[in-house]
């Protein structure tokens, strides 16, 4: 879906949105009726100041409506006339105070589900996208759309369409009600409905145009801080702390002025709407006081309808008001939906199968892949694994080492051919059940900003203590988790600055350990680290590696001496090599990849 302003109309936007939340639809009913119950109480006050006008001042008898209702000891004199007014006036001030309270908590409460269940919509989804789409659009531009525009996709129903709809009756209600005391203001305050909606008509588009605009700069804001941020030690390592702040400064400079093009955009919006009302009500006051003077109506009725056309203008106002509020949260709404109706080029089938635990048989049947670029980074590839063996991976950078691993976990899938486990293409698996079947060690090892434990239960969320335990002893990390102060609760900070490369790769291997799947994929696990580390890592990797399959990433032929088969790739194709019978030509093709 197209990412342009205008692709959507704010009336389908809405629709989506109202689509998306439909399970809270009966709250949203409640919120208007209790907006629409307190839109009739704006009468009152102004039939008060009618009743003090004529009744208390002029001596005019109670209207009938109240009349009926009022002991005759009471309505007949002056102080009771004033009681009935003030008790009118007061009792519609409570009764609107009490329905507001009661509407703001609930309107709180849901909007708050809304931008919770947009979230827990947005961010499984997020995660699921391909790893195209997260290479392309950044990490930020994703965090931005499910933090911030979801938190103002509510603005649409209850700020938004629920005011409207309750100025319309207020509307309505103030409208009839003086056109009963005078035909000629009524008309005064209807032409002025139609008036104003042609006065703001041209800013719709133009500031939902701007809204989006300031949230992609805002976007672009955060991905430079992330960047900064998650890079400190380079930028420290080059001293160039100056040139960062100015790159953010740039970015925020362009927002600025974003913002302030919407706000001036709104202002002069605001000006034209005002000054109109002001007119409006100098109109109604002429007028209105030419048809006390001629007669025609009393000066309570037109203490009245003027009270009345003053609320009328309010109304109209917050209408307008709303099409300028509602372009920002349609303009959020739209780039939170274009982020769910993208779609992810890796899909689960309707019918997939469940899988247990894989024997560990893989085969590569004339598989060719390329990415977004077009250009071919496998053609024609073509091999067997039989469940245990080790498999090698060597070739240039670019080769394609990374895809064939990549395409395994199904982060992709082929352009042609197939991939297959224990006989079993890997489309039709249940993507969950398949990547249950895989450990990965990468050359980098990621750890959270967790405990070393938690980093270690992540292979296993419900692995117990004694498990964590034992799958550090078997990775040799135990002595070093011991000798910290908090042992495994000891946090490892930020992407796991806190601990070495090789404790990092040691908490990894733990990780691998504690899965116990039945497929290992290693990218140069030990690349990173001193020899004495690499012993100890090379250890326990032959203790991981038993009695499972493995692909190894590999840029050094120790790592290959224990291989049951070394796949060499250039320019897309694969050569195999038996590392026992062709030591050699491995040996050439190594340094070939080097």
């Amino acid at each position: 879906m197209a990412n342009d302003p205008q692709a959507q109309s704010g009336y389908r936007i809405f629709r989506r949105v109202l689509d998306e939340q439909r399970d809270q639809w009966k709250k949203f009913v409640t919120i208007l009726l209790l907006s629409l119950a307190v839109a009739p109480l704006v009468l009152v006050p102004a039939f008060a100041m009618k009743i003090a006008v004529d009744c208390y001042l002029n001596d005019a008898a109670l209207p009938d409506v109240v009349g009926t209702l009022v002991p005759e000891s009471v309505g007949s004199t002056p102080a009771g006339k004033l009681g009935v007014a003030i008790t009118l006036f007061l009792g519609s001030a409570i009764i609107a105070l009490l329905l507001r309270f009661t509407k703001r908590v609930l309107q709180a409460k849901t909007k708050e589900k809304l931008v919770l269940g947009f979230r827990l919509r947005l961010f499984p989804h997020v995660e699921r996208l391909s790893l195209s789409y997260h290479d392309k659009k950044g990490s930020a531009d994703s965090t931005f759309r499910v933090l911030f525009d979801t938190a103002v996709i509510p603005a649409v129903l209850l700020d938004g369409m629920i005011p409207l709809a309750a100025s319309i009756l207020a509307i309505g209600i103030m409208t009839v009600m003086i056109s009963i005391m005078s035909w000629q203001l009524a008309i005064l305050g209807l032409l002025a409905a139609p008036a104003l909606l042609l006065i703001t008509a041209p800013y719709g588009k133009r500031l939902r145009q701007g809204w989006h605009k300031v949230k992609e700069l805002d976007s672009q804001a955060m991905a430079q801080l992330q960047e900064a941020f998650s890079a400190v030690r380079v930028i420290k390592a080059f001293g160039n702390e100056k040139l960062e702040a100015q790159k953010l400064e740039a970015i925020a400079r362009e927002g600025m002025q974003a913002k302030v093009d919407v706000a001036v955009l709104r202002g002069h919006m605001s000006l034209r709407t005002d000054l109109f009302g002001a007119a409006a009500r100098a109109g109604v006051l002429m007028v209105g006081m030419y048809l006390v003077r001629d007669g025609s109506i009393t000066l309570g009725d037109m203490v009245m309808a003027g009270a009345l056309l003053v609320q009328l203008y309010t109304p109209l106002q917050t209408m307008v008001g709303q099409i300028a509020t509602m372009q920002q949260a349609l303009a959020s709404a739209e780039r939170a939906l274009n982020l769910l109706d993208e779609i992810p080029e890796v899909s689960e089938r309707p019918d997939a199968k469940s899988l247990d635990r894989a024997h560990g048989d893989v085969s590569f049947d004339d598989v060719a892949f390329a990415y977004d670029d077009g250009k071919p980074i496998l053609e024609g590839v073509s091999f067997d694994v039989k469940a245990g063996q080790r498999i090698g991976l060597i070739g240039p950078t670019g080769s394609g080492k990374t895809t064939i691993t990549n395409l395994l976990t199904r982060l992709y899938d082929p352009k042609s051919g197939a991939i297959r486990i224990d006989g079993t293409d890997l489309r039709d698996l249940k993507i969950d059940d398949l990547r249950q079947q895989f450990s990965v060690v990468l050359q980098d090892p990621v750890l959270f900003k967790k405990s070393i434990a938690e980093n270690i239960r992540y292979a296993r969320p419900d692995a117990s203590m004694e498990e964590v335990v034992e799958a550090a002893r078997l990775a040799h990390a135990d002595v070093f988790i011991d000798s910290m102060p908090e042992g495994y609760e000891t946090v490892v900070g930020e992407r796991g600055m806190r601990l070495s490369g090789g404790e990092r790769q040691r908490i990894s291997l733990a990780r691998a350990f504690l899965k116990n799947a039945p497929i290992l994929i290693l990218d140069e696990p030990t690349s990173s680290v001193d020899m004495r580390t690499e012993d100890r890592i090379m250890e326990a990797l032959q203790r991981l590696l038993a009695g499972r399959t493995s692909f190894t990433i590999a840029h050094r032929a120790n790592t290959l001496k224990d291989c049951d088969m070394v796949l060499c790739l250039d320019a897309g194709r694969v050569k195999k090599f038996d590392p026992a019978t062709a030591l050699g030509s491995l040996e050439d093709a190594m340094r070939g990849s080097v």
